[in-house]
């Protein structure tokens, strides 16, 4: 097998878990959001704390007391898709010669010491995660186990911390010179995302394979609520990308298209190898152009039945959906990774086995709570997560 090295810069954060938050509250209906960008809180989404408290003219403190009752988080877990995202990737890859670093920054504080502890226990190297003054990122996840037709909903309020004075002056030659190169969120991190096009052109420019993840982007969603987001600092940036994760809503809002054909369209076209778009407990869409994974027009896939199977015999074994998108990205780039390590030329992968390791991967974080799981011994994940995955490939009739 061929060894590859995983460089991955982006979001990386403290989510505190509050797992029994009712979204038809009155406390979360008076701070429910009325217009797009306007600080309030919707269902599935991000707003940021100062946002909020603009909107509602109440500290956060008041803020959060309301909407959990007064009492404390349920758990508190290593969150941030682009590190969530390695970690599952790394976690599935055990037995492969792929080597994750990680690229972010914590504030020198209690926080930052608790999410360092906890990558310590992953396959990811944080040698390149580095300590800057201020706050380490947090998000508080407002999980509604009963919401989305008892499927579970949450909602995330973020504050930045560090993550605002984050920047590509932070990001050594390594970082470029990794055989890919995965930037995971950065809306989240605006100092990469406002150079997004330029260090994925960098990248691309040094031989690396390229993988983008998104996020609800509510510092543009803020500004210009009636326009669709830029990738970064506009649309250049897509032709970069080789792989683009994505979940639909923030698809719509960087295709700034309301319907399906138009949202499709708008990625087929935009430059980017291959995506795939997300719809929480509903089916995902799959596309490749050829340049990486073998050529496929849009094509839906389900969910993994399995996942929901085991949950209907097991209920007890539900834990919330916190993660499960930031999962299923590092379930599809751990595909394209196997893959590559195992010899397979580019525009000869296979997207839909790059589907069912996504599948699996965020079917098995709703066995948590909040998106890292920590194994009990290492292969444990790569062992469970394979047999998922084998599971659905016969699901949908691949093998």
């Amino acid at each position: 097998m061929k060894e590859l090295t995983v460089a991955v810069a982006g979001c990386s954060l403290v989510d505190s878990l509050y797992a029994n938050v009712n979204t038809s509250s009155r406390a979360f209906q008076s701070l429910r959001s009325k217009k797009n960008g306007d600080g309030g809180l919707r269902e599935g989404e991000l707003t940021f704390a100062d946002a909020l408290e603009k909107f509602s003219h109440k500290n956060y403190g008041e803020i959060l007391s309301s909407l959990t009752n007064g009492e404390k988080p349920t758990a508190r877990n290593l969150g941030g898709p682009a590190i969530v995202g390695a970690i599952n990737a790394a976690q599935a890859l055990y037995s492969y010669p792929v080597h994750f670093s990680f690229y972010g920054a914590t504030g020198k504080d209690e926080k930052g010491e608790f999410i360092r502890s906890i990558i310590r226990k992953t396959p990811v190297d944080i040698r390149n995660y580095v300590t800057l003054p201020g706050a380490t990122p947090g998000t508080d996840v407002l999980s509604d186990p009963a919401g989305n037709n008892g499927k579970g909903e949450r909602t995330f309020i973020n504050a930045l911390g560090v993550c605002s004075d984050y920047t590509p002056k932070h990001l050594p030659e390594s970082f470029f010179k990794a055989d890919v190169v995965w930037i995971g969120a950065t809306a989240l991190v605006p100092g990469l995302h406002m150079k997004l096009s330029s260090l994925l052109k960098k990248a691309k420019k040094n031989g690396a394979v390229t993988i983008v993840n998104t996020v609800y982007d509510f510092i543009n969603e803020r500004k210009n609520p009636d326009k669709a987001w830029p990738m970064g600092d506009g649309t250049e940036a897509y032709k970069y990308i080789d792989l683009l994760l994505m979940d639909w809503e923030e698809a719509r809002r960087l295709s700034g298209k309301e319907f399906f054909g138009e949202i499709m369209g708008f990625f087929v076209n935009s430059g980017v190898g291959a995506f795939a778009i997300t719809r929480g407990a509903h089916a995902f869409f799959v596309w490749s152009s050829g340049r990486l994974f073998m050529p496929r027009n849009v094509t839906e896939l389900p969910v993994s039945a399995k996942v929901d199977e085991i949950l209907a015999a097991h209920p007890e074994k539900r834990g919330d959906t916190t993660g499960c998108g930031d999962n299923f990205a590092g379930g599809f780039a751990s595909s394209l990774l196997r893959q590559l390590s195992e010899g397979k030329e580019p525009g000869t992968l296979d997207i839909y086995d790059a589907g069912a390791w996504a599948a699996a991967s965020g079917g098995f974080a709703i066995f948590t709570v909040g998106g890292t799981y920590l194994e009990k011994k290492k292969g444990e994940k790569q062992a469970y997560l394979k047999d998922l995955r084998d599971a659905y490939m016969l699901q949908i009739n691949r093998i």
